[in-house]
């Protein structure tokens, strides 16, 4: 580079080209490679990529040749199509691409006059993710890394909504608070609660149906008995899409009994916030309009990289009240004279962050490119994999799953010959979830429900073929084989 930090436009373009061909073969050879590195270890990896300081610059060639080597061959293929363990789509190589461009673009998403074509996308891909979840279409709100954050950003409205005045006085200056969820809810949201400062025992764990569905009854009960003992309810969390099994609330019931108690109602959408594009499974947003405030993750169930969640709240106001602040060195929202300023809208008005990523431009580019139509259908013939699969595994003797299909999670397990006791079956099943992920060829993640430990099979990549499920029940029947032996 000589003298100058910056490259020359002959090596950027070496450099893109390099890159380029890298995400092309990458994502086109997938399927020939296994999912993950067998066998690989901690020791291992941190072995190949230890170094010392880069005081000077390496040559390109050489640089290449460790990202290959340290970085590419010891990563888990998340977009192979026997990837199946968590709930992380492939994503569509025209949004890897526009992940690029919007770095080079660099543009901090907080205030309007830093980045006023960014904001204003971001403002339109929002509205658009109201249209395709059903939300309330008068709502808004922001993208946020993900699930987690989107969740702690409108419990932090839901606080904000209930007590005014805890960004003064903190939670000490109200009664204690109670947050009500079920055992199926994700543990992003007790992570909220705890970094709120309201604490554990706020939690109210309300129980489920045999659906894993969170029972409306018991929620009111709950609820009315947590008022007579002086605890204010804060939120109720319901779920579209559960982590372990992809079951859903029933938002109707759960929405009736929120506006009947006056309690906020927050639902985490992160993987099935887009289950109301498939015509066979709309009922399942049903009442989802009347949230206070709602969770999806585009980069759980539109195709896009990490990272890109969003928090749709149905009154922008309470994300104003819970995190706007005035400064003297960055544009403020209110108190513009002129009208024009009144149109521009501040991001870091509406959420924690202030630096904040373009994570909307491959979510608008993305959309452009393939369009939601060809989106949708491929979602629908997920939830058909799931359904198929979980098939299977019904007709199969050796195997039984552990919860109805309602997405695209198929959660079952593994019955081995032998007469073992429900303690031995679950230690069975969990050592062969370790076999499994050691040998690499095929990758579930453990799950357990209802204290039953069995295999999680996530269906969430376009990559994902009818043709690859029985080699999928093979390899698990292999692995049981492998487990066994290793008992004898």
């Amino acid at each position: 580079m000589g003298d100058r930090l910056e490259h020359t436009a002959s090596q950027l373009n070496r450099l893109g080209d390099l890159v380029a061909d890298f995400v092309a073969q990458y994502l086109s050879d997938l399927e020939e490679l296994d999912v993950s590195p067998a066998s690989i270890t901690p020791e291992e990896v941190q072995k190949s990529l230890s170094e010392p300081l880069p005081l000077e610059a390496q040559e390109l060639d050489e640089v290449w040749s460790d990202f290959q080597d340290s970085v590419v061959d010891q990563s888990v293929r998340v977009g192979h199509p026997q990837f199946l363990a968590w709930i992380r789509t492939s994503p569509l190589g025209g949004a890897v691409f526009a992940e690029a461009l919007a770095a080079a673009l660099n543009q901090s998403v907080a205030v309007w006059d830093g980045a006023p074509a960014a904001t204003e996308v971001e403002k339109m891909v929002i509205q658009w993710l109201i249209e395709i979840s059903g939300y309330d279409p008068q709502g808004g709100g922001i993208l946020t890394s993900g699930g987690s954050m989107a969740n702690f950003t409108g419990l932090l409205a839901a606080l904000s909504s209930v007590f005014p005045r805890v960004r003064e006085q903190g939670v000490r200056d109200g009664p204690p608070l109670a947050v009500y969820l079920t055992s199926q809810t994700h543990y992003s949201v007790h992570k909220a609660v705890e970094m709120m400062g309201v604490g554990r025992k706020a939690i109210r764990t309300v129980p489920v149906d045999d659906d894993l569905r969170m029972d409306a009854e018991a929620l009111a009960a709950r609820i009315r008995g947590d008022r007579q003992k002086g605890t204010q309810p804060l939120a109720v969390v319901a779920t579209l899409g559960t982590t372990s099994t992809g079951s859903c609330d029933d938002l109707l019931s759960l929405g009736r009994v929120c506006r009947e108690e006056k309690v906020w109602l927050h639902v985490d959408g992160a993987y099935g916030g887009v289950a109301g594009l498939i015509p066979g499974k709309r009922h399942l947003v049903r009442g989802l309009s009347e949230a206070d405030s709602f969770v999806l993750d585009p980069h759980k169930n539109l195709f896009m990289p990490f990272e890109a969640g969003c928090l749709l709240v149905r009154d922008l106001d309470h994300l104003r009240s819970a995190f706007a602040v005035r400064t003297d060195y960055l544009p403020n929202t209110e108190g513009g004279l002129i009208r024009e300023q009144s149109l521009r809208h501040h991001f870091r008005d509406y959420g924690p962050q202030l630096s904040r990523g373009f994570r909307a431009l491959k979510i608008y580019l993305t959309l452009k490119l393939y369009g939601l139509n060809d989106i949708a259908k491929e979602i629908a013939r997920e939830y058909d994999l799931a359904e198929k699969f979980a098939g299977m595994i019904h007709r199969a003797e050796d195997f039984e799953t552990l919860a109805d299909v309602a997405l695209g999670v198929v959660a079952f397990r593994y019955l081995p010959r032998d007469t073992m006791d429900r303690e031995r079956v679950n230690a069975f099943n969990a050592e062969m979830v370790e076999e499994l992920q050691r040998r690499g060829k095929v990758f579930l993640s453990k799950i357990v429900v209802q204290g039953q430990v069995g295999f999680r099979a996530c269906f969430v990549s376009h990559r994902t073929r009818s043709s690859h499920l029985q080699g999928v029940l093979d390899e698990v029947r292999e692995v049981a084989r492998v487990v066994q032996g290793m008992g004898e």
